[in-house]
């Protein structure tokens, strides 16, 4: 147990304690015996749930042609914590649609670029449950809200449609089952890449930073 307060940067280092010691060998190898890029790590999402990327495969292309290395991640039931904990600490770089995936934030190291990508009518949300944690913890956060082009819900509803053209009108301050099943289930995203180019290169430097300075 702990004997101070529980905040974040606590409960960070109680894991690191934890699942660090392996982790640690694992960085130190790799900086020895590799040449290697940043490392991006996608975490993916199923289209079944919801807000899931739908040009995938496009932007991992993209973020390799950038110079990353890319790694996907897509947790589950079955995914093992000493697993995730190795991938998350040895990373450079995480992107990620917003979504319970995101708690991973707890895994990465200070310094680890953050990239939480927002769909419609999440942006409070967004903020409350994973930007500002991410900066507590002295994560680089990045956010890449997308524009109403890039959500399916355009093609669902209409462009012009309030749920599309104004979410924060629609939803006002009744974040109702309603709500959280339009804009968190029947969401998914199709990334610009010309305008994800710009965020992603923006990460490429500061994760190249981090890895030279930490491993």
């Amino acid at each position: 147990m702990l004997k101070t307060p529980k905040t974040l940067p606590h409960f960070h280092a109680m894991l690191g304690k934890a699942f660090g010691q392996r982790e640690t060998a694992q960085r130190f190898h790799l900086q020895r015996h590799h040449n290697y890029w940043p490392r991006l790590v996608f975490i993916s999402r199923n289209v079944t749930v919801g807000r899931a990327i739908l040009n995938q495969e496009e932007a991992m292309d993209l973020a390799e042609r950038i110079g990353y290395e890319v790694i996907v991640y897509e947790p589950s039931p079955r995914t093992s914590l000493h697993a995730a904990y190795d991938l998350l600490n040895n990373s450079h770089a995480v992107v990620g649609v917003h979504g319970a995936a995101l708690n991973h934030l707890l895994f990465m190291r200070p310094g680890t670029v953050f990239m939480q990508i927002v769909p419609l009518g999440t942006k409070w949300i967004a903020k409350w449950c994973y930007e500002n944690p991410a900066r507590a913890m002295g994560l680089q956060y990045i956010d890449y809200r997308i524009t109403a082009e890039e959500s399916s819900l355009a093609e669902t509803y209409g462009k012009d449609n309030i749920v599309v053209k104004d979410p924060a009108g629609r939803i006002g301050r009744n974040w109702s089952v309603e709500f959280m099943k339009i804009y968190l289930k029947e969401q998914n995203v199709k990334l610009d890449l010309d305008r994800f180019s710009w965020f992603l290169k923006a990460a490429y430097d500061k994760a190249k930073k981090f890895m030279e300075k930490e491993g």
